[in-house]
């Protein structure tokens, strides 16, 4: 009398409408890419040896820049704001004369 466990293509149903938002989808993979730069971090400072350190900081720039086409594509979407810039100082002197 021991019940027998559910196996996994009980979970499959025949749904084809979209169950989880592109929003929701993008946000998590965006904090999936930022815990991934942290590792990355963590296993340069825990490593010994100097070569997994180079490895471990060009693997991170390619995250970082994939990360940075992610916000992007949040930016455009309307789904994050854009980061506070920088002032455009030419621009303030020109306005002022």
């Amino acid at each position: 009398n021991v019940p027998i466990s559910v196996s996994w293509d009980a979970e499959v149903t025949t749904v084809t409408s979209q169950v989880f938002s592109e929003k929701l989808m993008m946000f998590y993979v965006s904090t999936l890419t930022a815990l991934g730069v942290g590792f990355y971090g963590t296993s340069i400072s825990q490593s010994p040896r100097g070569d997994l350190g180079v490895m471990y900081n060009k693997m991170s720039l390619q995250v970082q820049l994939y990360s940075e086409d992610g916000a992007n594509i949040m930016i455009k979407n309307k789904w994050l704001e854009q980061p506070p810039l920088a002032p455009d100082r030419k621009k303030l002197t020109n306005k002022e004369s």
